[in-house]
């Protein structure tokens, strides 16, 4: 009689208080029918009743990621870390979260974590391989690329990120087989052509470069094609040539502030000042982090004597890229021609200073003594 008592009273409370009687199973049951927000409420409710359980935090944090809400899935998924720290299965949901997101820094982590505690998980290694790649980590990138490339064979945007890997990763022999590879399946791939185009070019093959960076022009538009092209022409001198693909570029995009940049940089060479200032000032309007650009306005405004102009744009290229010796030298000169003595030799020591440092690389390199080799950049960044 008191067990059927306490049954009626526990209906009555259900009835009138129904989320006191909501279990895991009820938000699984809405889940299988789509209705991940009402499973959320529920899953929200009971983390609440027992915040220990880190199972109810994940599920919670499973809800929240279908509804697209990634940030509140997030904080879910640490929640149950800070109860239940290192379980491969949250950290793998915490990583896709945060890739979704496209919070690629923050998804290497668990991701890392997850892979490593799960050997052989494609969902793991997959997003680890793809997201490490999306942050510059292209060595590290591969061997799960390479592996998830095993399992799906037909997977061609999979192709090209592996191939771009090899190139960044300073992999010539490998990138430039699988671009070829690719270009058997597709030979009117202009953007292939690019990318073959560059690991010619990082590979020190200048006229191989030219030659696929030419045919992927002749293809179709594919935007930096044609700047591509006049960037090998300007690296080789053939300043003429790579003007008119500077031009072209700017034809198609009137605001690509690189080949702007570049024009401006060949206008300076070829001595027309007036040309070559407003061209780089234009550049630098819609780009402030070229570090060329700036570099050559120095220079430009040491001639004119301009020697304020020349200080700040000369320490804007310094800024830049600390590492080259150039924009320092510049600037010692304009200290000189200004009487700034103290100045100028704190730069000139600067230059000193970087020369002997590329001079000790040189013999790493030579000696085959451990180092930190950087693979060659095909095309410029900025």
């Amino acid at each position: 009689m008191r067990f059927k008592l306490w049954m009626l009273t526990l209906a009555a409370l259900c009835m009138r208080f129904p989320s006191l009687c909501q279990s895991p199973q009820d938000a699984q049951d809405l889940e299988e029918r789509g209705n991940w927000q009402s499973a959320e409420e529920i899953w929200r409710k009971l983390a609440a009743q027992a915040p220990g359980d880190y199972r109810l935090w994940t599920s919670l944090g499973i809800a929240l990621a279908h509804e697209d809400k990634f940030d509140a899935a997030t904080a879910a998924y640490l929640k149950a870390l800070s109860l239940k720290p290192n379980n491969p299965q949250v950290e793998l949901n915490l990583g896709i979260a945060y890739f979704k997101a496209g919070k690629l820094p923050q998804a290497v982590d668990p991701l890392r974590s997850a892979a490593a505690q799960l050997p052989g998980n494609p969902q793991a290694e997959t997003l680890l391989g793809m997201t490490l790649f999306g942050t510059g980590h292209y060595k590290e990138a591969i061997p799960y690329l390479e592996r998830t490339r095993t399992r799906e064979p037909q997977n061609s945007a999979l192709e090209r990120v592996l191939a771009q890997s090899y190139l960044e990763a300073g992999e010539y022999p490998k990138a430039l087989a699988e671009f070829k590879e690719m270009l058997e399946r597709d030979p009117d791939s202009a953007a292939v052509h690019m990318l073959l185009g560059e690991a010619y070019d990082a590979q020190g093959e200048p006229d191989k470069a030219i030659a696929e960076f030419r045919t992927a022009t002749e293809k179709s538009y594919v935007p930096d094609a044609h700047f591509g092209l006049g960037y090998l022409f300007w690296k080789t001198r053939r300043y003429d040539e790579a003007k008119i693909e500077f031009q072209r570029e700017l034809e198609h995009d009137p605001k690509h502030s690189q080949a702007l940049m570049y024009l401006g940089d060949i206008a300076l060479k070829q001595g027309d000042g007036q040309q070559a200032a407003a061209l780089l000032h234009k550049a630098t309007a819609l780009k402030d982090n070229s570090r060329l650009a700036y570099l050559d306005l120095g220079i430009l405004e040491t001639q004119e004597k301009q020697y304020a102009a020349a200080e700040r744009d000369l320490k804007q290229a310094a800024n830049l890229d600390p590492k080259k010796p150039d924009a320092y030298y510049r600037l010692a000169r304009v200290y000189q021609a200004t009487g700034q003595t103290a100045e100028a030799d704190r730069e000139l020591a600067r230059v000193k200073q970087l020369h002997e440092q590329t001079r000790e690389d040189d013999l790493l390199k030579v000696s085959g003594a451990p180092g930190k080799p950087q693979p060659q950049q095909a095309l410029p960044q900025n």
